[in-house]
C-alpha cells in the first residue's frame, strides 16, 4: 500500500483529496493540518508522497517539504491557490488551485510508479 500525507488545513480541500486517492487502488492517504502534525506523521508513517498546500498556519509548504524530505525522502508535490506563487524547479512537482481529479490522480500515478 502506498501512503501519501496531504498537509492541508482547509476540510473541503481534504475531502477532494481523500476522494481523488479513494480512486486509486493501493493508496492510503492520511491527513495534516500544520507543518508540525506532518512532521509528527513523517516520523511516525512510512510515507511515498508528501502533497502540501503552499499556505499553512504554521508554515509554507516549500520549507515544511525541506523539512519533511530531511526526516523522510518522498515524492513532494506542492499545491497554490496562487498561480503566481508556482515557480517549477528540479527538486518538486506543483499543481495549481483549484485541483481537477483527473489530473491529480494522473501526476500521483505518473509520479509513483512512473506510468
Amino acid at each position: 500500500m502506498t501512503t501519501i500525507l496531504y498537509v492541508e488545513d482547509h476540510p473541503p480541500a481534504q475531502l477532494l483529496m481523500a476522494a481523488i486517492v479513494t480512486d486509486l487502488t493501493s493508496y492510503t492517504l492520511i491527513t495534516a493540518k500544520t507543518g508540525a502534525e506532518a512532521e509528527t506523521l513523517a516520523r511516525t508513517n512510512h510515507l511515498e508522497a508528501y502533497i502540501l498546500d503552499l499556505d499553512l498556519p504554521d508554515t509554507d509548504g516549500i520549507s515544511l517539504a525541506e523539512r519533511l524530505n530531511a526526516i523522510y525522502p518522498a515524492v513532494t508535490i506542492i499545491v497554490s491557490a496562487y498561480a503566481e506563487a508556482i515557480h517549477p524547479d528540479q527538486k518538486y512537482l506543483y499543481l495549481a488551485k483549484p485541483l481537477d481529479p483527473d489530473h491529480v490522480a494522473q501526476i500521483l500515478r505518473h509520479a509513483l510508479t512512473g506510468r
